[in-house]
């Protein structure tokens, strides 16, 4: 593999389930919106819509409630209700920035602004992590007062989170399956 900045910053990054507590600042904060906003969108429609969560208390309202949810779901194995079972349990992971991403239209467009944000994360030295698990929870009943406190626009459809905040732990790689390639040559 040809080694540059970029392609050492894609192989160094890791989803983190770990940080610790100091919050962002605000110059990295705002890196991280613009990188991820100079994405491509097809047609250049920038049909995304961002809601930065940095409020200890909306994660820890959002996480009590998603787990109450989840423990009192009798549908789920109790392998799944006991991942959620620990009071400190946090939909981020511990981090103190959320990115909630919302498109209208294409998602493609959003996943780009998503990774965008991500690569530019492990670029400052910071950790990421996709969260989708609680997007179940923010579509149904109990969620929307958490959405609507969020600020998504109305005709945006949320698609899932990304933790972001300072690593404080360091993963290996996970082995990948470089067999699902085709060559037409």
């Amino acid at each position: 593999m040809i080694k540059n900045e970029l392609t050492e910053i894609i192989k160094n990054r890791r989803s983190i389930r770990k940080y610790k507590p100091e919050q962002l600042t605000e110059e990295q904060l705002q890196t991280l919106l613009e990188c991820g906003f100079l994405a491509p969108s097809g047609g250049n429609s920038q049909n995304w819509h961002v809601t930065v969560v940095q409020s200890e208390d909306f994660l820890k309202r959002l996480s009590a409630a998603n787990r109450d949810s989840i423990l009192a779901d009798k549908n789920l194995p109790q392998e799944i209700k006991d991942r959620f079972s620990n009071s400190g349990y946090s939909v981020a992971f511990g981090a103190p920035t959320v990115f909630f991403i919302s498109a209208n239209g294409s998602v493609v467009n959003a996943c780009f602004l998503a990774e965008h944000i991500v690569l530019t994360a492990e670029s400052l030295g910071l950790g990421s992590c996709y969260l989708g698990g609680i997007m179940q929870f923010l579509k149904g009943e109990n969620g929307k007062a958490f959405v609507e406190e969020m600020g998504v626009p109305e005709g945006y459809e949320l698609l899932y989170g990304i933790a972001v905040g300072t690593p404080d732990e360091q993963p290996d790689a996970k082995p990948r399956d470089y067999t699902k390639v085709n060559y037409l040559r």
